[in-house]
Parts: structure tokens; C-alpha cells; sequence
């Protein structure tokens, strides 16, 4: 059982629909990537369903304002999204999409890319970059954490695993010195993963796993409770989450600190050399079979275009000779399906 959170997440997310909430959309591959652009505030999605275009939320979405980015600012918390002192703008472009917070003294930014792992045919994660400027005239001492409220492993015994060891009470992961690469939540259907230590990227100082509501009304860290259940009574219960840790560090003016974050559908292998470099052409095709131009004429040669990729991607598959996977062979035939939907062709 959910606590009552969720009752007033319900009840939030239906006050807000009454109102006009700007948010823009961004897919690529199995990956969508809604950002509130009053809030800052983001949710992902993973597309369970090609041929019916369904997204099933990889954490919670009904109130997205449960999972954020914070700073801890000469020991002064700020939740980003929450206060005045930071200004929210947003960003999108065809390969990536910015959420900046601004103030007098610092620029945050989180930049989003898409990105897939070794033996994926389509994008199956989100890399995002953290990035801390110092605009103030003084050196400042600097920490971030950002809180995820997940969902996926909830009616599970063990709502959290790593590579190496399941999760079923409150625990500390401190890649210093603990040898975890990465941790993951699944319900029957779907997992999302995350980053522990992982090749290139920088890892975080810590990641505690622990009740929801205990680490959102902590001002910053809570103390760690080693065998505590996801349980805070009398109301949250089981309601489990994480939280990355950046610990402080002077950050001189005119300098930057930047961290990593990477988020993706979950793979018993894990994080395998995930790349951002736009050459995922299914991907590209998949996004490009859905999305139709204002004007006819430019519908026409998106259209066009995509139909070319097509054939070059067929050929290729055929030049290559061996068996195609199902999950490659299902993006291909969605992509035609879409196309000859488009243009009326039965």
C-alpha cells in the first residue's frame, strides 16, 4: 500500500489539469522525456507498446514535483523548482533539452540527451548533466542531491537491487569503497536503472535508499539507518526512493562543477559503453513516423526522407545477413505502419 502521499499526488495532479501547465515533449527510440516548464520539474516514460504507442512512466509522474534537484549552498538548502531566488528556463532542440535555474550568484544546469546501450536497437536512456556555476564574487561551498521517487519495485520484498545485492531495507551505497556498478527497481513488466559506478562517469559520493517522505522533509542528509524498512508511520508506507548525494566542495567564482547522472529501461547487463552520438536511425525514424509537419508540403518530405532511411536501414540489415531481433523487426514495421497511415495507403 502506497501512503497518502499518493492520495495527494492524485489530487494535486487533478487541481493542476484545471489550469494551463506548460510542458514540452521530447521522444527518441523507447524514450520520452516530459519537462514542466514552470517547475523544472521532469518525468521519463518508456514506450511498452510500439504498435500502440503506449509510454508507461519509469517513476512517478502524477505530481512530478516529488522527485527534484537540490543545492546546498554554504550549508543553506534550496530546492530547485520551489524557491524565488532561482528563475526556471527551458530549453529544446532536436538532439537534447536544458532545464536552467538561475540566481544571483550560481547557474544550474541540467542538459538531457538520449542515449542506448551495446545491443539495444533503440535509445533506451537519458544522460543527464549537472552543471553548477559560480556567478557570485566569492568562492562558495557547493553540494547537490536529487531525490527520485520510484515506484516500479514497490510490491516487491525488495524494492531496490544492484549488480550485487538486493535492497529490502534502508541502505547507504558509498562507491568510495563499496564495489556496487549500478542499481535497478522492477515491477512485473518494466525496471529502471541507474548509475553507481560506471565507466567515464563520474560517480556520486553516495546513494542512500530509504522511505520517500524521510528523505523529502529532511532539510538535507538523513542519517543513515541501516535494516530500517521503507515504512514512515503512520502514513508512509512502503513508499520507497532514492537520493545522489554530491557532497559540498569550494567552487571558486567563474568556475564550474558538473556531475553526471544516467537513467535507463533496465538490463541484467547494466550500463554497456552507452552511446549519445546521433546515429541511431531507427531511433531518428521511429520519432520522425509519429511527428508530422505543420505544412503538407513539409509532411510530404519528412516523409520522403524517412521512407529513404528506410531502405538504407533494410539494406543494411540485408548486407549484413543474420537474424534481425524482434525488438528491431517490431520498430521497422511500426515505422511503415505509421507511414502508410499517414499517407492513406491501405
Amino acid at each position: 500500500m502506497r501512503s497518502i502521499k499518493a492520495c495527494c499526488a492524485a489530487f494535486l495532479f487533478v487541481i493542476a489539469s484545471a489550469y494551463s501547465v506548460s510542458a514540452f515533449e521530447m521522444q527518441e527510440g523507447r524514450i520520452k522525456l516530459v519537462v514542466n516548464e514552470s517547475s523544472g520539474r521532469f518525468s521519463l516514460y518508456y514506450l511498452v507498446d510500439l504498435q500502440k504507442n503506449k509510454y508507461e512512466a519509469l517513476f512517478v509522474d502524477q505530481d512530478p514535483r516529488t522527485s527534484f534537484l537540490a543545492l546546498l549552498v554554504d550549508d543553506r538548502p534550496q530546492r530547485l523548482g520551489e524557491t524565488s531566488a532561482f528563475r526556471v528556463r527551458t530549453e529544446k532542440t532536436d538532439a537534447s533539452a536544458r532545464i536552467s535555474f538561475e540566481s544571483s550568484g550560481l547557474v544550474v544546469r541540467q542538459d538531457f540527451t538520449f542515449f542506448k546501450n551495446a545491443g539495444s536497437p533503440l535509445s533506451d536512456g537519458v544522460r543527464i548533466e549537472i552543471s553548477v556555476e559560480n556567478t557570485s564574487e566569492r568562492e562558495l561551498s557547493v553540494a547537490l542531491r536529487f531525490l527520485m521517487d520510484t515506484k516500479l519495485g514497490e510490491k516487491n520484498p525488495e524494492p531496490f537491487s544492484t549488480d550485487l545485492r538486493s535492497i529490502g531495507a534502508e541502505t547507504l551505497i558509498v562507491p568510495a569503497k563499496d564495489q556496487d556498478g549500478w542499481w535497478y527497481s522492477k515491477d512485473a513488466v518494466l525496471g529502471i536503472m541507474g548509475n553507481i559506478a560506471v565507466k567515464d562517469v563520474r560517480a556520486p559520493d553516495s546513494i542512500q535508499f530509504a522511505n520517500w517522505k524521510r528523505m523529502n522533509d529532511a532539510p538535507w542528509k538523513t542519517e543513515p539507518s541501516p535494516g530500517r524498512n521503507f515504512n514512515l508511520l503512520p502514513y508512509s508506507i512502503g513508499d520507497s526512493a532514492l537520493c545522489y548525494y554530491f557532497d559540498p566542495a569550494p567552487l571558486a567564482r567563474g568556475a564550474v562543477r558538473k556531475e553526471t547522472i544516467l537513467l535507463a529501461v533496465a538490463s541484467n547487463a547494466g550500463f554497456t559503453t552507452p552511446s549519445a552520438e546521433k546515429t541511431d536511425d531507427l531511433s531518428r525514424m521511429l520519432q520522425s513516423s509519429v511527428t508530422s509537419a505543420n505544412a503538407p508540403e513539409l509532411m510530404l518530405r519528412t516523409d520522403l526522407i524517412t521512407v529513404r532511411d528506410l531502405l538504407d536501414k533494410v539494406n543494411a540489415l540485408l548486407a549484413a545477413g543474420g537474424a534481425v531481433g524482434d525488438e528491431e523487426l517490431a520498430a521497422l514495421e511500426t515505422v511503415v505502419a505509421r507511414l502508410k497511415e499517414r499517407s492513406g495507403i491501405k
